[in-house]
């Protein structure tokens, strides 16, 4: 009875956060416009619609597109607008000042994937019909660093804001005395202990490589912006200590990912005692082993925690653990 308490809670559990995350995702952005005129109040309204509009418009043409390199280069663009749209959500009052995001680049991107969409249905191949397809995806790839200018001078209050805190600070601390020394990563402080970054979580733990020219670097990043965990690609070294780059999380990929996952976890806790989960990731002889094992309950209570321990797994360590390293083998 209690085991199928526990299968109950698990199976409620998996489809109670699929359930969130379609909501989360598919949720339509609502501003509070409470406080304001109410003139005002439907302009901004009007406006932010529109960009919400268009973004799924984009969206849903990204899925539909089968050219693999434009799905993703729009889904790069997409996660920019995305963030951008979450902001206005946040402060309405900044709509105004992206009103060239709203009303002219996501604008003409929308006519752009239209056209492109237009010619895919003609079915034609020729040579002036893919030139003119070749431009649309070439101005297409452009339109993410335009997304960029835009979320920047949308905040360029707030960066302000920010910047002038941190010069008073600079000033007070030197009025008082107090050094600032920066330390260089890589480096060892009055402890012994070498100063380590977030960028190099990846690098093994016995020494940091101080040699940075080689890592890659994302637009973002060259702009001076600090880069997100999903656009950093990942340092592995291998047996023999030759550093490899790897690519990072593929964010157009996270319903796939997040499906696996789910399937995965799935197996390891109902079906884990005969090896299930393991034969799903490739591991046959590790499937093996539960069956033949599965007379002494052992597998059962491991397969179960397994299953958890997939369930509650952040989506990024899942991809790079259980899938990014099934690929590595496969290459190897």
């Amino acid at each position: 009875m209690d085991y199928l308490l526990v299968m109950l809670a698990t199976v409620a559990v998996i489809f109670g956060g699929k359930a969130f995350w379609d909501w989360k995702k598919n949720r339509t952005p609502q501003l509070d416009l409470d406080e304001l005129e109410e003139e005002r109040a439907e302009y901004l309204q009007e406006n932010f619609e529109k960009a919400v509009a268009d973004f799924k418009f984009i969206e849903d043409a990204r899925k539909k597109i089968t050219d693999r390199e434009l799905s993703a280069q729009i889904s790069k663009m997409q996660k920019v607008a995305q963030n951008l749209i979450s902001n206005l959500e946040k402060h309405p009052e900044r709509i105004p000042l992206a009103y060239k995001f709203i009303d002219y680049y996501q604008d003409r991107a929308v006519k752009i994937i239209q056209q492109y969409q237009d010619l895919e249905a003609t079915g034609l191949s020729t040579n002036r019909v893919q030139d003119l397809k070749d431009k649309m995806k070439l101005m297409l790839s452009s339109l993410d660093a335009a997304y960029e200018d835009q979320f920047e001078h949308v905040i360029n209050d707030q960066m302000i804001s920010a910047d002038a805190e941190l010069t008073v600070m600079e000033q007070q601390l030197d009025a008082e005395g107090i050094k600032r020394n920066p330390v260089e990563v890589g480096q060892r402080d009055e402890y012994d202990n070498v100063r380590i970054d977030t960028d190099l979580l990846d690098r093994p733990l016995g020494g940091v490589d101080t040699n940075l020219r080689n890592l890659p670097v994302s637009p973002t990043a060259r702009r001076g912006q600090p880069q997100s965990p999903q656009n950093l690609s990942r340092v592995r070294y291998t047996s023999n200590q030759r550093r490899e780059v790897v690519p990072g999380f593929p964010e157009n990929k996270r319903p796939e990912i997040i499906q696996r996952k789910l399937i995965q976890s799935a197996l390891a806790i109902f079906f884990g005692s005969l090896g299930a989960h393991k034969f799903y990731q490739g591991k046959t002889f590790q499937g093996v082993l539960y069956i033949l094992f599965f007379w002494t309950t052992l597998p059962t209570w491991i397969s179960f925690v397994e299953g958890i321990r997939y369930l509650f797994m952040p989506i990024e360590d899942f991809y790079f653990q259980y899938i990014d390293n099934d690929k590595d083998r496969n290459r190897r």
